[in-house]
C-alpha cells in the first residue's frame, strides 16, 4: 500500500459524505479521460481493464449524478433521502475505491502485503465508517436547517446544496492536484463544523429554563412545563427561524397560535414531526389543535393575510424588489404555517402549479407590482388555506 493509496482513500471520504454518485462519476471520468483534467495530460489511462470506466457505467453514474444534483435542491426529496444516504454513501464509497485501487492503480502503484494481509482493507474499512459518520453529521445538519427554515423560504437549503456541489467538484480537483492539502483542508473544515454543532447544542441547552414546580428544563418559549404541566412564569417570544427572542410574550393565546404556525406544540414548544393536525406531542402528551382549534388558527392567519396584503400593495410600487419582499414575507407568515400541515405527497402538484404562478406574476410584477403582489398573495393564500381546511376536515 503506497502513499497514493492513503491520500486517495482519505481524500474521497468528505466527497462521498456530501454526495453519493457525483464523486464516483468524477473518479470514473478522471480514470477514463485524465487528459481533459488540467495538468493531467501526461497520464496514461488504464481505462480498458477498469469496471467503473466502462461506457455504460459512466453513463449510469452521470445520469444518477444529474438526478442527485437536481433532487437535492428539493427540500422534500432531500429530507426523504437523508436517512437512507447514511448507508448508501459508505457502500458506494467502498465499491468505487476498491475498484480504483484494485484495478486502475495496478499499473502505476505497488501493492504492499503485511503478513499476507493487505492493509488496504483496514484503510477501506476506516474510510467506509468515516463516510457513514460524516453522512450522519450531514443528516443532522439538514435537520438543523429544516428546523430553521423548513420550507426553504430564505433558500438556505438550496444555497447549502449548491455549496456542496461546488465543494465536491473543487475537492476532487484539489485531490488530484494537491492530495495531501485537500485532506488537511477538509479535516479542518469537518473539525470546525463539529465544534460549531456542539456549540449550538450547548447554547440551546443554556437557553432552557427550569420549571419552578418540578425543576425540569423547558424550552424558553414553552407555555407549560412538559413534565408537570405547570404554567411557566417567563415565556419568551419565538422568532421567524424558531429561535428564542429576548422579549417576553404579552398575549398568551397569540403566542400559542404562533407556536402552532411553526408546527411546535402550543404547550411545551417541542418541534412536531408529523403533518397531522390532531397529533400528540411526543414530549408532553398534549394534543395539537385541541386548543387553540383549527378555526382559531385560520382566524389568526386571516388577520395576518389582511395586513400583509395591504403592505404588499404599498411595496408593489417599488419595482421588482417590492414584489420579491412581499413574496418572501407571504411565504414566511402566510403560506408556510398552512403548508406545514399538508402531507408532502399531496402538496407536490400544488407546489409545481404555484412555482409556475410565481414566475408569471414575477414577470407581471416588474412593471405593475402594486397589482401583481396583492393578487399573487391572495391566490396563493387561498390555495394553501383550502389545502389546510381539507386536511383538517373543518
Amino acid at each position: 500500500m503506497s502513499f497514493v493509496h492513503i491520500v486517495t482513500i482519505l481524500g474521497m471520504i468528505p466527497l462521498f459524505s456530501m454526495r453519493t454518485f457525483l464523486p464516483a462519476f468524477l473518479a470514473a471520468l478522471f480514470l477514463r479521460y485524465p487528459e481533459y483534467f488540467p495538468g493531467m495530460g501526461n497520464i496514461i489511462s488504464p481505462a480498458e481493464d477498469t469496471f467503473i470506466t466502462k461506457d455504460w457505467v459512466l453513463f449510469t453514474l452521470g445520469g444518477l449524478s444529474f438526478v442527485e444534483i437536481v433532487g437535492d435542491k428539493s427540500t422534500e426529496i432531500r429530507n426523504f433521502l437523508k436517512d437512507a444516504e447514511t448507508y448508501l454513501k459508505p457502500l458506494i464509497f467502498f465499491i468505487i475505491n476498491l475498484d480504483i485501487l484494485d484495478e486502475a492503480s495496478v499499473e502505476v502503484l505497488q501493492e504492499v502485503q503485511w503478513a499476507a494481509f493487505d492493509p488496504l482493507w483496514i484503510l477501506l474499512l476506516f474510510g467506509t465508517l468515516a463516510v457513514h459518520w460524516l453522512a450522519g453529521l450531514r443528516r443532522d445538519f439538514i435537520t438543523f436547517l429544516e428546523d430553521i427554515d423548513e420550507d426553504d423560504n430564505f433558500y438556505i437549503s438550496k444555497i447549502s446544496s449548491w455549496l456542496e456541489d461546488s465543494l465536491v467538484l473543487f475537492g476532487f480537483l484539489l485531490l488530484i492536484w494537491l492530495g495531501i492539502l485537500m485532506v488537511v483542508v477538509y479535516a479542518l473544515g469537518i473539525a470546525f463544523f463539529v465544534l460549531l454543532k456542539k456549540r449550538t447544542e450547548r447554547k440551546l441547552e443554556q437557553q432552557k429554563q427550569a420549571c419552578p414546580n418540578c425543576g425540569e428544563m423547558n424550552l424558553p418559549f414553552a407555555v407549560k412545563c412538559h413534565n408537570c404541566k405547570t404554567p411557566q412564569p417567563e415565556v419568551h417570544q419565538i422568532g421567524i427561524f424558531g429561535q428564542r427572542k429576548k422579549e417576553l410574550i404579552s398575549n398568551l393565546e397569540k403566542h400559542r397560535l404562533h407556536l402552532a404556525s411553526h408546527r411546535k406544540c402550543p404547550d411545551c414548544g417541542n418541534k412536531l414531526k408529523s403533518t397531522k393536525l390532531f397529533q400528540k406531542c411526543e414530549l408532553c402528551g398534549s394534543t395539537l389543535f385541541d386548543s387553540p382549534t383549527p378555526k382559531d388558527f385560520i382566524s389568526y392567519q386571516d388577520k395576518r393575510f389582511y395586513k400583509l396584503t395591504g403592505v404588499s400593495f404599498l411595496l408593489g410600487f417599488i419595482p421588482i424588489i417590492g414584489f420579491v419582499i412581499s413574496a418572501v414575507l407571504a411565504n414566511v407568515y402566510l403560506f408556510s404555517p398552512y403548508r406545514r400541515y399538508v402531507p408532502k405527497g399531496k402538496s407536490f402538484l400544488t407546489k409545481i402549479f404555484i412555482k409556475f404562478l410565481t414566475f408569471l406574476f414575477f414577470i407581471f410584477g416588474i412593471a405593475l407590482g402594486f397589482i401583481a403582489a396583492p393578487v399573487y398573495i391572495i391566490l396563493r393564500y387561498f390555495i394553501w388555506k383550502r389545502r389546510f381546511v381539507q386536511s383538517s376536515s373543518i
